[in-house]
């Protein structure tokens, strides 16, 4: 049996797979970038972002459970400077990708991703994304059990989980999004973890060609990535473990 704690003293909600792949922010697998990026969309609109990751020799298993606690200090200047990048729009919260491909060019291999995305200003809108192929996105705004605050200026900690599981109509993929509003207790993870919402996707949560569900890791690499933001943000407390 695993330990319910993980060597950051974060909870366990779902227990390692037996001989699984663990990866830490300490490892050399964890990754930080700061990058001028531009929108597809928006021409010349130009913003930084911020991305935390893992990039592994070898692809995870689909089922995993994803950790991170961020410091988010503020929000830079282009945020709400232009009527698509603000609230409920582009660059709007942090994004965590599982079990995607590449996501710098279109084709049949690229994304192929599960989006957990969180506003800043809080709310459920777009909260659940599935992009495939890079860049096309299909949005979704999942009923919360535990509404999402806002968290500019504050801690967060977050947990996303993915397995695949049995349905009537064959495999589905099982989802969890849970966050941790009171993020430290004498430097320590407080583990007050919140169910924002869950489901099970069987084909609904798309469109196209990336209507049915996403089965297998695509790539070797997560990200926890946001845009807007300062440098100075920071993470904590990372971790991908594989699952049963």
């Amino acid at each position: 049996m695993s330990e319910p704690f993980d060597k950051f003293g974060v909870q366990k909600l779902f227990p390692d797979k037996e001989n699984g792949i663990t990866l830490t922010q300490d490892d050399t697998s964890f990754f930080s970038k700061y990058s001028k990026h531009g929108y597809k969309s928006i021409k010349g609109k130009k913003i930084w972002r911020k991305t935390f990751g893992f990039k592994t020799e070898t692809k995870l298993s689909p089922d995993i459970e994803a950790t991170i606690y961020i410091f988010l200090p503020s929000l830079n200047k282009e945020y709400g400077s232009h009527p698509k990048i603000g609230k409920c729009s582009s660059g709007s919260g942090l994004s965590i990708k599982l079990r995607g491909g590449h996501h710098s060019n279109s084709g049949e291999k690229s994304a192929h991703c599960y989006i957990f995305h969180h506003e800043y200003e809080g709310g459920n809108c777009n909260n659940l994304q599935k992009e495939y192929p890079h860049p096309n996105y299909y949005k979704n705004d999942i009923a919360e059990e535990t509404p999402f605050p806002n968290w500019i200026g504050k801690m967060m900690g977050f947990k996303c989980i993915l397995r695949n599981t049995p349905t009537p109509d064959g495999n589905g993929v099982e989802f969890f999004n849970f966050f941790d509003s009171n993020t430290l207790v004498d430097g320590k993870p407080s583990n007050i973890w919140n169910l924002r919402y869950k489901g099970i996707d069987t084909g609904r949560y798309g469109k196209a060609k990336g209507k049915k569900p996403f089965l297998t890791t695509w790539g070797k690499y997560i990200e926890f990535r946001m845009d807007n933001v300062p440098e100075e943000t920071k993470a904590f407390f990372a971790s991908v473990r594989e699952i049963t």
